[in-house]
């Protein structure tokens, strides 16, 4: 049985002087009741009451069971109250990792308004590029950027980042504009230095074409390769939440727009599965005021955009493409 519901049942027996009036006061059976006793007294191997006809009474010994019952059970009391409140207004440290790129942008302007509307929250934010063990190193939830969902790990998807090919409208003006996947191939690519972006596939109406351009930097960091791209060194295949800036203010362009090259998508990830503390329940929930309700949707680049660059003079008219010197 329930040890700490026999000591409520004992103290309210001794309380009331009685097995029926505690049994109505805590809505169960006498039978229950005395079935609490009966287990206190074998577990203890003392008598707890002293039974008479006309009332009940502790023993010597029940007397102090009952002093250490009710300190016991105030302290249970307390520690429910407690973390009932935990659980109701955000409290304690947070520990947010993410991308750096992506934390660096979205997720730090979201911390100060946190910070403001829950005065006893702390927020300890890990930006890097490496695949953090959220377990092993204490972090509450990471803000993760992938195809899918770790499936390892309980989580949701915030958002869609799509894959772009852009350049800036000064390399566009020296080698012209593509129109077509082929025209790739005689331009300079800026490339990731890792797998999953060595070819650039390229679909549409259900064919894909894949392409493998001439490549003049690679380069682990994001930020690198849209600084690279947006100085004119070339075109870099970039996520929307890294490029989705300089597109709205036309220093990148995007090509190829009806061409499908892939997406990521914006996940949220933590280790627990149940009960989240109310500190990361508000994360969350910023996370997806931020990012918007639609989990499918890419909040960080819209094709109206195109026609704003373009009336700003962002899109050049096509010129003589010139092969570049250097192959990989």
């Amino acid at each position: 049985m329930d040890t700490l519901a026999s000591m409520r049942a004992f103290v309210r027996v001794v309380d009331l002087s009685g097995f029926a009036a505690a049994a109505r006061s805590l809505g169960i059976s006498t039978a229950m009741v005395s079935k609490h006793v009966a287990h206190l007294e074998r577990r203890l191997r003392i008598s707890l009451l002293t039974r008479t006809t006309r009332r009940v009474a502790p023993t010597e010994a029940g007397a102090r069971y009952h002093a250490h019952c009710i300190e016991v059970l105030r302290a249970v009391d307390e520690a429910d109250r407690v973390a009932g409140r935990h659980a109701e207004a955000p409290s304690g440290t947070l520990r947010v990792t993410a991308p750096t790129e992506l934390g660096d942008v979205h997720i730090a302007p979201m911390v100060a308004p946190l910070l403001a509307a829950w005065p006893e929250l702390s927020i300890e934010l890990r930006f890097s590029n490496r695949v953090v063990d959220l377990v092993e190193e204490g972090v509450d939830v990471a803000v993760r950027v992938a195809p899918r969902l770790d499936t390892a790990l309980a989580g949701r998807r915030l958002a869609t980042s799509r894959l772009l090919p852009v350049a800036s409208p000064a390399y566009l003006r020296r080698q012209g504009m593509p129109r077509r996947p082929a025209d790739l191939q005689q331009h300079v690519a800026l490339r990731f230095a890792f797998g999953a972006f060595q070819g650039w596939p390229f679909t549409r109406d259900g064919a894909t074409e894949l392409i493998d351009p001439v490549v003049r930097l690679q380069s682990s960091s994001a930020e690198a390769l849209r600084r690279a791209a947006r100085d004119g060194a070339g075109i870099a295949l970039l996520p929307t939440f890294i490029a989705g800036d300089d597109l709205d203010a036309g220093t990148l362009v995007p090509l190829l727009t009806d061409w499908h090259v892939g997406e990521l998508g914006v996940h949220a990830v933590f280790a627990q599965r149940r009960y989240h503390p109310a500190r990361l329940r508000v994360f969350i929930d910023a996370l997806v005021a931020h990012f918007g309700a639609d989990p499918q949707a890419d909040p960080f680049w819209r094709p109206d955009r195109i026609s704003r660059a373009r009336a700003r003079g962002a899109a050049p008219a096509p010129a003589t493409r010139r092969r570049p010197a250097a192959r990989r």
